[in-house]
């Protein structure tokens, strides 16, 4: 009777396993997710997400006939997970250096606060920008569809399945790089303004020299670039959408570029 269990247990500990691999690894390296919260606490998260996420398939993963194969099944989940992963975060870096740029500009180069992703001291709007994206992320339900397709994707490209195309780093840095082009798009327009306004200053202590214009300079362009970045926000919901709608078209691609 123990030996029967013990029998039928073993592939779904090694399924679960898999699982594991694949989804603490996504996990791990979302913006946010993977950094603040305990050790311990993301460790549970991503057990409760494998367990939950396993009885989407079929039956268990049959165990492998040597330990060099269970080693090359557990690192292709986990290269899967960290693929998924960076589609997300190249959106959130580009918009925290969309943002670092816009700080330069207005005066905020200096300031500095501690990034909750690396741990070191980053651009105060830097961070403004990160986490007003990171709350839409959330308010907006746009976690939902990768925690979806992730779970389609274990449906479809069961654990230890998974043969890696090499073709898809080449696939993960063109899109990613369209990815970070779009979310540093949304403070691109403040960027723009912002160096109207230098030329134009510079036009004034041209022809007026009797002003002062590093006096004059630095509450116009703090002024002008806060009030401008605040309408830039307002933008940010709808081009947040369309990266991470594009991100999530991504997964059933990577999902394919892995399933051999």
């Amino acid at each position: 009777m123990k030996g029967d269990l013990l029998v039928n247990l073993v592939p779904w500990a090694y399924t679960l396993g898999l699982v594991l691999a694949r989804t603490s690894f996504f996990l791990f390296f979302m913006p946010l997710f993977g950094s603040v919260a305990p050790p311990l606490v993301r460790a549970a998260l991503a057990l409760v997400l494998s367990l939950a996420l396993i009885f989407v398939l079929p039956g268990p993963v049959a165990w492998p006939s040597t330990l060099l194969e269970v080693l090359w099944a557990l690192a292709c989940e986990a290269l899967l997970g960290l693929s998924l992963a960076f589609l997300l975060r190249v959106i959130f870096a580009g918009i925290q250096l969309g943002g670092e740029l816009v700080g330069m500009q207005i005066g905020f180069g200096v300031a500095q606060v501690i990034d909750p992703v690396t741990g070191v001291q980053a651009p105060i709007l830097a961070q403004l920008a990160y986490l007003v994206a990171f709350l839409l992320f959330l308010v907006f339900d746009l976690h939902h569809p990768f925690f979806r397709a992730l779970g389609e994707g274990l449906r479809h490209f069961p654990p230890g399945s998974l043969i890696p195309d090499p073709r898809v780093f080449l696939l993960l840095a063109r899109e990613g790089l369209i990815l970070f082009e779009i979310s540093l798009k949304i403070l691109a327009p403040l960027l723009a303004f912002m160096l109207l306004v230098q030329i134009a200053l510079g036009v004034v202590s041209r022809f007026v020299p009797q002003i002062n214009i590093m006096i004059v300079s630095f509450p116009l362009t703090t002024g002008l670039g806060l009030f401008f970045l605040g309408l830039a926000l307002v933008l940010m919901p709808k081009v947040l959408s369309a990266a991470f709608g594009r991100a999530v078209g991504l997964f059933p691609l990577i999902f394919r570029a892995f399933g051999g």
